[in-house]
């Protein structure tokens, strides 16, 4: 009975702290119009669960197959097809998410490309990146390279949609 009283009590005062926190989520891409790049979605219905916010999780591949450290905190994907890259608190890229079939022999995994329309820096971070799109239930998201030599980006999610 302690047990039940205690749990109640943690609810009520940490309860609410959990659901300001949620309401608190910074989202970069907010000021970006949704019709920026295009005037209705690209993606088929299926596919559309993608957009919200991601952790960075993993990078793996690369010429050494050994990935490399994490150089960036969160990708945020925002309807209708625009993308962005979140490294300390600073929204450093954004663009917009082009349907592109560069691997005919799978058709039945969405192909995107990553089109950079700003970035700091002296190159675009996603700069001619084709990726599929694999996501694993509702909650991990992989951009993987066609191409052993580039990267594979694992995410988790943060927020589901815009």
């Amino acid at each position: 009975m302690n047990s039940i009283i205690k749990v109640m009590i943690l609810s009520v005062l940490f309860g609410p702290m959990g659901c300001e926190e949620n309401n608190n989520l910074k989202l970069y891409l907010n000021d970006i119009d949704r019709t920026e790049y295009y005037d209705e979605e690209i993606l088929p219905v299926k596919y559309q669960h993608i957009y919200g916010k991601w952790k960075l999780a993993e990078i793996s591949g690369g010429i050494s197959g050994t990935g490399r450290a994490l150089d960036f905190d969160f990708l945020e994907m925002k309807s209708i097809g625009i993308y962005g890259l979140i490294r300390n608190g600073i929204l450093f890229e954004y663009g917009k998410i082009e349907l592109h079939t560069f691997d005919v022999n799978q058709p039945d995994i969405l192909q995107v490309k990553l089109v950079p329309v700003f970035y700091s820096g002296s190159n675009p971070y996603m700069s001619l990146q084709e990726k599929y799109v694999e996501l694993m239930g509702t909650d991990t998201l992989d951009l993987v390279s066609p191409c052993c030599d580039m990267y594979n980006y694992r995410f988790n999610k943060i927020f589901l949609r815009w």
